[in-house]
């Protein structure tokens, strides 16, 4: 009889917990794409957005989308203003949009989204626990305009262009325009308000340019400005004129003053509008999200955008050019960006290629102090354009002071409140007495929100602009990675107070056995690692910035000079790393020019480096004490400090 009990209330225990809400084992509600309707050959925005509805409603773990190529537009995609940091803001056009969702993911089993206009694939605001996995993203038209040189023209200074299969273009008023849509009439273009179903056309002059060479698919080697286009030619005080040959060909006069070689392709990202529209996925406030076995084959701006949030994953997550489509680009902007985020910051195994700008880049915003508003409130205000609306601080966040021409920090803050008046101005209240404390020409940056950051087994390659940027006070380690032909730096840990505003000095940063080769294919003799803080020199005693940089057991392939550039760094050290030069392209850099500089800086360790190059490579340094320069291959002796 005591047995027969035990067996029914064991199978009643056993029920609860299989069956009822908030009991353990509760299965997990799956939702399936593919029964709300989902197929090839359709606008498949109003069926995802069903599907992620009933995902929320029924508090879904995971939403399933069978594997296939499916079209989505932004005519039916929902609306929401996004103050997207490092890119335009607007009223997007999303997909995807998870806003409160958590402990959700999103398997997309290898399908492919084709996106069409101005539209954001993946946004994510106030989630957690968040999954995205096994798909990718593409538009149907680029962003951007791409085409041959197919003649060249100099008695005219002119050049004749074969215009890539996707990119649609309009000559206006002898304008080379180019758009995702072309216009219905002549003088469409020149309409204040579109039918609201045309709201997504956008459109591009030939501003903002570079020339990408079609054997190595990267930039043209060592360019000059003269190269570059412009709508209005300075030195010949004449606009650009565009000419029609024939379909998909186009003669460009005066449009610069060195005319390109035949075969090169020209990449326009263009500046008559905002053309940093349409991040694939953006991440806002959330916490804890992970992103793998994911490509981005392209987006108007960069692709993969996070603000304020708290550990993001990234593994297998690539930047793409689209298998066999011709295309010279990927993303028009950065592959990765990080703004004012905190945790761990963590890239694997990720592949980023043919960007417009930055693989990644890791920091915090500076914000304008303009005044005090009573004894504990500060008036302050977003430095650039792209920052606008953006959260700066929130209750019980620390922030620092630091004056702007010497970057030294005065006084550290807590955060009490904050009232944001506009997209631009806001005033924050502190725990502490602020009135009277106040420098002039005083900046301030958030210190509660300074990631780690953990980059191993990538590979970026073959883009405009730096590898990476480093601006964050948490550790951080960049390993096993390989960065190639990009048109500066391989990393960059910069210090800036103007234009992007965008804040952060290190305090710990390992970069140890990567291989570096050919960085600086824009100018022929970019640093391997450029280290900057742009200080007043006149301060005095000097203030060092940056601290902390280890340097070692990298393998670096170059045809330029210079290895290391840095100014107001303390403690670094170089060590254990081979030079080698490249055999890719020729040396441009004078003889004479250093392999290392350094200004204001103190306690530099050069030491067990191997440098072949056939010669010495030498050391400048500016200022700069506890310098030391031992037990090197074909690398000076450092005798004393300048």
């Amino acid at each position: 009889m005591r047995i027969k009990k035990f067996n029914t209330l064991l199978v009643v225990v056993t029920l609860c917990f299989a069956y009822l809400p908030g009991c353990a084992n509760t299965a997990e509600k799956v939702i399936n794409a593919k029964d709300y309707g989902i197929q090839e050959g359709i606008d498949n925005t109003p069926v995802l957005i069903k599907a992620l509805e009933a995902c929320k409603a029924q508090n879904a773990s995971k939403l399933i989308i069978p594997k296939g190529i499916y079209g989505i537009y932004p005519e039916k995609a929902q609306g929401a203003y996004r103050h997207i940091p490092n890119n335009d803001d607007g009223i997007k056009r999303i997909v995807f949009l998870l806003d409160g969702f958590k402990d959700f993911e999103i398997d997309g089993q290898g399908s492919k989204f084709i996106c069409h206009g101005q539209m954001i694939p993946f946004d994510l605001k106030n989630s957690r626990n968040i999954k995205i996995s096994n798909l990718s993203v593409d538009w149907d038209k680029p962003f951007f305009f791409q085409a041959k040189v197919v003649a060249v023209h100099p008695g005219q200074n002119a050049f004749d262009l074969a215009v890539f299969k996707e990119c649609n273009y309009e000559i206006h008023g002898d304008e080379l325009i180019f758009t995702n849509k072309k216009s219905k009439g002549k003088d469409d273009w020149l309409k204040m308000a579109p039918p609201a179903q045309e709201d997504v056309r956008w459109e591009q002059d030939i501003n903002w340019n570079i020339w990408f060479d079609p054997k190595t698919r990267a930039p043209v080697f060592n360019v000059e400005e003269a190269a570059r286009l412009h709508t209005w030619n300075t030195k010949l005080n004449k606009p650009a004129r565009a000419e029609e040959l024939g379909e998909n060909l186009v003669r460009l006069y005066n449009a610069t003053n060195r005319l390109p070689d035949v075969g090169w392709v020209l990449i326009i990202k263009g500046n008559l509008t905002k053309n940093r529209l349409s991040p694939a996925i953006h991440i806002t406030q959330c916490e804890n999200i992970t992103i793998e076995n994911t490509t981005v084959y392209h987006s108007s701006g960069i692709a993969l955008i996070v603000g304020r949030t708290e550990n993001v994953t990234l593994n297998k997550f690539n930047v793409l050019l689209p298998p066999g489509s011709g295309r010279l680009v990927s993303s028009t902007a950065d592959a990765t960006h990080f703004v004012n985020c905190r945790g761990l910051i963590k890239l694997e195994n990720c592949v980023f290629e043919n960007m417009l700008d930055d693989a990644t880049n890791v920091h915090g915003v500076y914000a304008r102090v303009i005044g005090t508003v009573g004894d504990y409130t500060l008036g302050m205000g977003r430095g650039h354009s792209q920052q606008q609306g953006f959260v700066f601080a929130d209750k019980e966040d620390k922030i620092r002071l630091l004056n702007r021409l010497s970057l030294e920090p005065y006084a550290t803050l807590t955060v009490e409140s904050v009232k944001n008046v506009n997209e631009y101005y806001f005033e924050a209240t502190f725990k502490e007495k602020v009135k009277g404390l106040v420098q002039p020409e005083s900046v301030a940056d958030n210190i509660s929100w300074q990631p780690d950051v953990d980059m191993r087994n990538c590979i970026v390659r073959r883009n405009r602009s730096r590898s990476i940027l480093i601006s964050t006070a948490g550790d951080v380690v960049i390993e096993n990675n390989k960065f190639l032909d990009c048109t500066y730096a391989g990393v960059v840990v910069p210090g800036f107070v103007d234009s992007w505003y965008e804040s952060g000095p290190v305090k710990n940063v390992i970069i140890r056995n990567n291989l570096f080769e050919d960085m600086g294919l824009g100018g022929g003799n970019a640093p391997i690692i450029d280290i900057a803080a742009n200080i007043n020199g006149k301060v005095s005693p000097p203030f060092y910035f940056h601290k902390n940089i280890i340097f070692q057991n990298n393998t670096i392939n170059t045809f330029g000079r210079i290895l290391v550039r840095a100014k107001s760094l303390e403690n670094f050290q170089f060590k254990g790393n081979k030079i080698n030069k490249s055999k890719n392209y020729p040396v441009v850099a004078h003889e004479n020019s250093p392999a290392f500089v350094f200004d204001r800086c103190k306690d530099i360790i050069i030491e067990n480096n191997d440098y072949n190059w056939g010669n010495t490579a030498t050391i400048k340094a500016y200022n700069t004490i506890g310098m030391i320069s031992r037990k090197n291959k074909n690398i000076e002796q450092v005798k004393r400090a300048k």
